[in-house]
Formats: structure tokens, C-alpha cells, sequence
């Protein structure tokens, strides 16, 4: 099960159901059967660009990143992590609408969560794969 906490701050609206409908796919596709706390920010490309330069040592705005989250005593489930958008920089490279780009975007967050990267060429291919079996699963 799929807890999608989303912090929204711009002004593009967040499409919750679709979000966690498509994680909730990836979730049972990938046989996770544990509740997953996931905390879904939208976020301006001033802040994302901020976050990037911080965090990759990137200094340019990116569409997506992903944090894993840390056990806390205080939470009753243990967060799997963050995943930041930048709305705005999705909307300009959207091919299928904002709505379709979020959702791709969350779902890449996601499996960075659970640990797929595409440093080198073999994992991005199989993280390429698995993010296009997914969307055409969700889509069909």
C-alpha cells in the first residue's frame, strides 16, 4: 500500500489519484507487499536547481530527484523517501501532457527509491525498461 503525502508549492495542481494509482501499479508489479510512505514535493525550478547544486553538486534545475528516507522514532511507517518535481520544467519537456509527465516522473522517482539508478549503461536499461512496462500497463 502506497501513502502519497504531497507537498504542493506552485501553482500547477497535483493529480493525487493518478499518482498513487501508478505507484500502487508499481508497487504490486514489483511484489512489495509492505506499506511505503512516500512524500511527493512540487517545487519551483529555483528550489529544485537549489537542491541539485546541493545535494549532486549539479548547479542547473533537473525534473526530478529522489531522497530515501531515514526510520524516526516519531512515525508510525518507516518514510521510503522523497521524490521532488519541478512542475514547470516538466511541463516544458511533456510530450504527453503535464498530468502524463508528473506521473512518469513519480514513478522514476520511485524506483530510484528502490534503489534502480542509470549511472551506467546496463542499469539505465533495465530502469528504462521496467518505467516503459509500467506506463504502458497504467495507460492500456
Amino acid at each position: 500500500m502506497i501513502i502519497l503525502e504531497i507537498n504542493n508549492q506552485t501553482k500547477f495542481r497535483a493529480p493525487k489519484k493518478q499518482l498513487n494509482d501508478l505507484l500502487s501499479l508499481a508497487q504490486k508489479l514489483l511484489k512489495i507487499n509492505k506499506k511505503q510512505l512516500i512524500s511527493l514535493a512540487l517545487v519551483s525550478d529555483y528550489q529544485i536547481k537549489k537542491l541539485n547544486r546541493i545535494y549532486r553538486k549539479k548547479d542547473k534545475a533537473t525534473d526530478v530527484l529522489s531522497f530515501c528516507g531515514e526510520p524516526s522514532a516519531e512515525l508510525p511507517e518507516e518514510p521510503l523517501g522523497e521524490i521532488i518535481i519541478s512542475p514547470s520544467r516538466a511541463k516544458r519537456q511533456a510530450e504527453n501532457g503535464l498530468t502524463d509527465e508528473l506521473a512518469r516522473l513519480a514513478l522514476h522517482g520511485y524506483l530510484h527509491l528502490l534503489g534502480y539508478d542509470h549511472e551506467k549503461e546496463t542499469e539505465a536499461e533495465k530502469m528504462e525498461a521496467l518505467e516503459k512496462k509500467i506506463l504502458k500497463l497504467f495507460y492500456d
